[in-house]
């Protein structure tokens, strides 16, 4: 069996900016989750905020597949992202692939949380999806009761109890580590449509996190993205009833024998 250092070998952060300045800065991380809200607000965020990548990890251990987006292949990756604007600094952790795997998942995490804690980014955000009462709505969960309240002025409403995180092996693992070490933890989950990709709630998640950390984001092209679902959704349930009643119809209709 490798040894753990071996194991390490295995996972590679390239820093593509040596003096960068993290002190201070929010960690905000997107599970991959029921209806994708988290992956759509992070991704809208690096699209809208023009964010700087600041380093990609890459490592044996990630899935070997090829993902394939508006026609283009890709690799399985992770890249970390800057903003900074105002006096506020995040820290964007995209990816495109879910881990499950604990050993590796577990190196990887270990290596993002290292780097991000040597550079005194210490407050960490997990953005994830659930479906608890079919109500909309953004839960919050934190050991930080002023960090809680913030939130919960906002809009956001109290987790009160869990079974277990909705989140993938590798963000589960960053999340107790951040916990662990700097106890600046928040857990924010929006209340989501699983069955289809839900940018209403990846909507709820970025106007809750930009009136809390107080940044600046257009969601004029999430709107409209969230009303031309509402139209496909619309029309799969005309189509859905129309062929019901067809069916109704066909079923009343006199059946003869010969």
């Amino acid at each position: 069996m490798p040894s753990r250092r071996a194991r390490e070998d295995n996972v590679v952060l390239v820093e593509l900016d040596k003096a960068v300045d993290l002190i201070g800065a929010h960690v905000i991380d997107a599970t991959p989750s029921a209806g994708i809200a988290p992956s759509i607000a992070l991704s809208y965020m690096i699209d809208g905020l023009k964010p700087v990548k600041i380093a990609e990890i890459k490592s044996r251990y990630f899935p070997h597949v090829s993902l394939v987006s508006n026609g283009i292949a890709s690799q399985p990756k992770i890249e970390l992202y800057k903003y900074e604007s105002g006096g506020v600094k995040l820290v964007l952790i995209s990816r495109n692939f879910a881990m499950e795997d604990g050993e590796s998942s577990y190196l990887i995490a270990e290596k993002i949380y290292r780097f991000l804690v040597e550079r005194n980014a210490r407050n960490y955000y997990l953005l994830t999806g659930i479906r608890l009462t079919g109500s909309r709505g953004v839960y919050v969960a934190s050991a930080d009761p002023d960090g809680v309240r913030e939130f919960v002025k906002a809009g956001a409403k109290i987790l009160r109890s869990l079974d277990e995180v909705p989140a993938d092996r590798l963000s589960s693992h960053l999340m107790h580590l951040y916990l662990k070490g700097t106890g600046r933890v928040w857990l924010l989950a929006a209340e989501v449509m699983p069955y289809f990709p839900d940018p209403a709630a990846a909507k709820e998640l970025l106007e809750l996190l930009s009136k809390v950390l107080k940044f600046e984001i257009d969601l004029t092209r999430l709107e409209e993205e969230i009303r031309r679902q509402k139209e496909i959704i619309e029309e799969f349930r005309r189509d859905y009833e129309r062929m019901l009643q067809d069916k109704v119809k066909g079923d009343k209709e006199p059946h003869y024998i010969g």
